[in-house]
């Protein structure tokens, strides 16, 4: 037996059975007394022990029609006749031996207990399958996750649209700042060039240095100086226009140079298991570590960058200056890593 299907069954005609059975006592109570005044008591209480018992009686039949679906034209009507009855009887016994409070109370018993039942049995009736109702749970459970995923959809773009309008705000604003400072220099510029004209003033400003056109000019110093430059211009002078980066660094045959051990090359070149570099010709990563490694190393204490890489010229290497300079970092790192 299910225990618990048991008690929520109970639970659930627990109050109709209640107020029903209060109904039945008070109008046996009720009906018996007044008709004691004019009969004797035990046929008086009897009346109204019959009178209550049809009235269960139509109480019941009309619970089982409904519960089955099917018409109670009789069972209905003598229930809501003795329903009628009961509470008139209840009303008019308050209102003889009590107060008109008490009639009240008592006439709206027998109607609770009536509504009661009714809702009971309309419940039982319109009961549904356990497989029913999971599927029914199933379609509210996903519906309620679709509503939910929808709603932080729509936040989510109501969010990004908000940030959007944030930041185009703020980028608005700053082009406005913006504006306004340049207009301001502007101004101020106009009034000083009215106040102090100058008529030798250059009508551009000088190109400045790229990081390509630095290390070149950094690359034609060596110990004894710097290398011969065009008479009259400083390697680091402004007057130097914008300069393309060259695509290689070509060859230096200048001298000054340690006469380098071209067979050490093709050692370290062994030891690697890569070709011997030529000079002229295409490096591979690893050749261009290779020639770096024996060039640092060619002479005690190790090259710097600055002096391998003019040494990496005149031995007649070409490369990308920013790949030989990636080159050299890579193996200054190797070395360090080395215990």
């Amino acid at each position: 037996m299910d225990w618990k299907k048991a008690a929520r069954r109970a639970v659930h005609w627990s109050l109709p059975a209640g107020l029903t059975g209060l109904s039945l006592g008070w109008t046996v109570y009720a009906v018996g007394e007044i008709l004691a005044h004019q009969a004797p008591e035990p046929l008086a209480y009897t009346v109204a022990g019959i009178y209550d018992a049809v009235w269960l009686y139509a109480l019941a039949m009309e619970t089982a029609h409904r519960r089955q679906g099917s018409k109670a034209t009789l069972p209905a009507t003598l229930g809501w006749l003795f329903l009628v009855t009961s509470v008139g009887v209840l009303f008019t016994h308050g209102l003889l031996y009590a107060t008109a409070v008490v009639a009240l109370i008592g006439a709206v018993v027998p109607a609770a207990a009536k509504a009661t039942l009714i809702m009971a049995v309309e419940r039982e009736a319109t009961r549904i399958s356990p497989a029913a109702q999971a599927q029914i749970d199933a379609v509210r459970s996903a519906t309620r996750d679709q509503v939910a995923i929808g709603r932080a959809v729509t936040r989510a773009k109501a969010d990004r649209h908000t940030t959007a309008a944030a930041l185009e705000r703020e980028e608005r604003r700053a082009r406005g700042k913006a504006h306004k400072v340049r207009h301001a220099a502007a101004e101020k510029l106009t009034k000083l060039t009215t106040e102090h004209p100058a008529t030798d003033s250059p009508e551009e400003i000088p190109a400045l240095f790229s990081d390509e056109d630095l290390a070149r000019v950094l690359g034609q110093w060596s110990d004894g100086g710097v290398s011969p430059v065009s008479p009259g211009v400083s390697p680091v002078s402004p007057q130097v226009g914008p300069v393309s980066p060259a695509p290689e660094l070509t060859g230096s045959q200048g001298a000054g140079h340690t006469p380098l051990d071209w067979s050490g090359l093709a050692q370290v070149a062994a030891v690697a298991g890569v070709e011997t570099p030529e000079p002229g010709e295409p490096l591979s990563e690893e050749q261009l570590t290779v020639v770096l490694r024996w060039l640092r190393h060619s002479e005690n204490p190790p090259l710097s960058y600055r002096k391998a890489l003019a040494a990496y010229r005149a031995a007649g290497f070409s490369a990308k200056e920013e790949r030989v300079r990636k080159a050299y970092a890579a193996l200054i790192d190797a070395e360090d890593a080395q215990p």
